[in-house]
């Protein structure tokens, strides 16, 4: 209920498909950019098969150190298994706050899928995430307390971005300072051994929170009613490297060490 891409919300009327040379042609712009790890995010429902190999085609277009990460639906073992074939290093999967109740997905579907993708090989990241006002201090921390189970790649915290005319909209957003308390607090739930924090949407306050990366982003976002978010609510590369030195954060350069650990 609180995606831009639900036909409950009446934001998109009609589906609108990147090719493949589209998805390299991206994926290379970002590289040269200097983003750290390529992120694939297709909506639940894309045929998996054509994901196998528009992403292989990506992973062949990249420098071999660019790490590669599918943020996909729920999966079985077997195509947890391509997926690690295909290339991808990682997947983000997250247990959202209220899975089952703001979604029709089961919060059992979730915990396998991460169980799944571990074994073949993947390493996990994961959030806290979509949180609005409604949300307990109590949610909150059984939430924490579910990725730091995981050993994640990285977890964090990430606001839920309101929807213009929909039912959720309607509970407001909870500010970018409240959004910093729950990064530190998340960071100082996770175990040492997890390197990454993120927030999203990217800001200033994220970083002093904590965050210690961001996502750009362009093509279709789930937190966007712009068909192209490159042209709304999407950071770009530069944008996410100001926000981290206003921050006072160094900046890495070379590919994303979040995702060397073993799953």
């Amino acid at each position: 209920m609180f995606c831009s891409f639900a036909k409950a919300n009446n934001i998109f009327t009609s589906a609108t498909e990147i090719t493949p040379e589209q998805a390299v042609a991206q994926a290379l712009q970002f590289e040269k950019e200097g983003a750290n790890a390529i992120y694939m995010m297709t909506t639940a429902m894309y045929p998996f098969g054509k994901f196998i190999e528009i992403g292989k085609e990506v992973r062949a277009h990249l420098k071999p150190e660019t790490v590669l990460v599918a943020n996909i639906g729920d999966q079985n073992l077997e195509d947890a298994q391509r997926l690690k074939d295909a290339g991808f290093a990682g997947v983000y999967h997250a247990l959202r706050l209220r899975e089952g109740t703001d979604t029709k997905i089961s919060p059992e579907k979730r915990k396998e899928s991460i169980r799944n993708f571990k074994e073949a090989g993947l390493v996990v990241g994961t959030c806290v995430e979509p949180v609005g006002p409604e949300h307990t201090n109590e949610e909150l921390a059984d939430k924490i307390i579910f990725t730091a189970s995981l050993d994640p790649a990285y977890s964090g915290a990430a606001r839920r971005i309101p929807i213009p005319g929909t039912r959720m909209a309607q509970l407001g957003s909870i500010s970018e300072l409240r959004m910093a308390q729950i990064v530190a607090v998340t960071r100082l739930g996770m175990p040492r051994s997890v390197m990454g924090n993120c927030t999203h949407e990217p800001c200033t306050l994220g970083a002093i929170g904590g965050a210690n990366f961001f996502w750009a982003e362009v093509g279709a976002n789930p937190r966007d009613i712009k068909e192209k978010t490159e042209e709304g609510r999407g950071e770009s590369v530069a944008s996410c490297t100001t926000l981290f030195q206003e921050s006072a954060w160094d900046i890495w350069q070379g590919s994303s060490r979040f995702f060397s650990k073993q799953a």
